[in-house]
C-alpha cells in the first residue's frame, strides 16, 4: 500500500511539474519544453522575435539614412551661408573703393553710405539665418551693380 501511494503522489508531481503552462523557455519546466516544442510555440516565440528584430533594424536604417540627408544639408547650407559670406564681403570691399572714389563728393559718399548700410543689414540677416539665401544673393548682386554706377 505504501507503495501505491507513493507511486500515485510521484505521478501527481510529475503531472503538476508538466501543468505549468510556461512558454517561457527561462521557467519552463520538461513537460511545458516538450509541449511548447511539439506545438510550434518556441518557433513562433523566434519568428516573432526575428521579426521584431528585423523591424528595429529597417527602422535604424532609416534613421541612418534620414540622419545622413541631414548632414549632407547642413553641409550644402555651410557652403552656401560661405559663399553670401563672401558676396557680402566683397560687395563692401566694393563700396570702401566707391567710397574712396567719390570722397570729397558728398551725394556720391551719401549713396555709398547707404549701400553699405544695406550690406551691414543682409550681413546681419546671413548672421542670423533671417534671410532666404537666393534673396540675399539677388539684392547684393543689385548692390554691387549699383555700387559699379557710382563715379
Amino acid at each position: 500500500m505504501r507503495h501505491m501511494t507513493f507511486a500515485a503522489a510521484s505521478l501527481g508531481l510529475v503531472a503538476m511539474a508538466g501543468c505549468t503552462g510556461s512558454t517561457n523557455p527561462e521557467t519552463a519546466g520538461l513537460f511545458d519544453n516538450i509541449r511548447n516544442l511539439n506545438s510550434g510555440e518556441y518557433d513562433r516565440q523566434i519568428a516573432q522575435n526575428r521579426s521584431q528584430a528585423e523591424a528595429i533594424l529597417a527602422n535604424n536604417r532609416a534613421a541612418e539614412a534620414r540622419i545622413g540627408q541631414m548632414e549632407r544639408q547642413r553641409a550644402a547650407n555651410e557652403t552656401q551661408l560661405a559663399a553670401l559670406r563672401r558676396q557680402a564681403a566683397n560687395a563692401r570691399a566694393q563700396a570702401n573703393q566707391a567710397r574712396a572714389r567719390v570722397a570729397g563728393n558728398p551725394e556720391q559718399e551719401q549713396r555709398v553710405n547707404a549701400l553699405i548700410t544695406q550690406i551691414s543689414a543682409i550681413e546681419q540677416d546671413i548672421a542670423a539665418g533671417t534671410v532666404e539665401p537666393a534673396s540675399a544673393s539677388r539684392e547684393l548682386n543689385q548692390i554691387s551693380a549699383l555700387i559699379r554706377t557710382i563715379n
